[in-house]
């Protein structure tokens, strides 16, 4: 064989080496990753909410958000969409309304009757989305709990605190099992963790 083939069979080898060894390292890499964009995100589905609230009472105001997923390994909770339930406060109608809202846009899932001291929230304040939450609850202990409670539900909410103070996001595992719980306070314009919640 001449050298001029042989140079080219070298090459070929070569460029069939360097693909697979880029190959292996993307499918290292993908089963590692941390996704790009998590799955519908509470601000995602917020213009949806403030719409539908608007439309039915002018003066309605956000009180929290929520969202669960349940049985979920740490790496598809962060990529499964949710279901969130928006409730805002009507100081006119004294009524509360959860409004559910998905991709496909947000509907009346109730209306109930509301104490006129509702705490609401400022819907432009909270700067720290759904996603980063949750990753913030799996650094924190979340992983390890849901590896140990694969059936547990995951909760997020937005809202004050119980004590009508600051705004924060309460992440919370429940496992169905034992009822054991981890829960994760995270401040909704910085991203801190706060202290833990009682």
């Amino acid at each position: 064989m001449s050298r001029l083939k042989l140079a080219i069979v070298g090459l070929v080898l070569l460029v069939a080496a360097t693909y697979a060894v880029l190959a292996i390292l993307l499918l290292n890499s993908s089963a590692r990753r941390v996704p790009d964009k998590p799955g519908f995100t509470a601000q995602e589905a917020l213009p949806s909410a403030q719409e539908a609230a608007r439309a039915w009472q002018e003066d309605a105001q956000l009180v929290s958000a929520n969202a669960s997923w349940r049985g979920l390994p740490a790496d598809e909770l962060l990529e499964e969409e949710a279901s969130w339930a928006f409730a805002y406060f009507s100081p006119g109608a004294r009524a509360l309304r959860v409004l559910q809202v998905t991709p496909e846009g947000a509907e009346e899932a109730e209306t109930l009757d509301a104490n006129p001291n509702a705490k609401v929230v400022d819907a432009d304040s909270w700067h720290v989305d759904s996603g980063e939450v949750l990753s913030t609850f799996l650094q924190q202990g979340g992983r390890d709990f849901l590896q140990e409670n694969p059936e547990a539900t995951v909760n997020l909410r937005l809202g004050s605190t119980e004590d009508g103070g600051s705004l924060v996001w309460l992440a919370m595992g429940i496992s169905s099992a034992d009822k054991r719980t981890i829960v994760v306070q995270v401040d909704p314009v910085t991203g801190a963790v706060k202290s833990p919640a009682p």
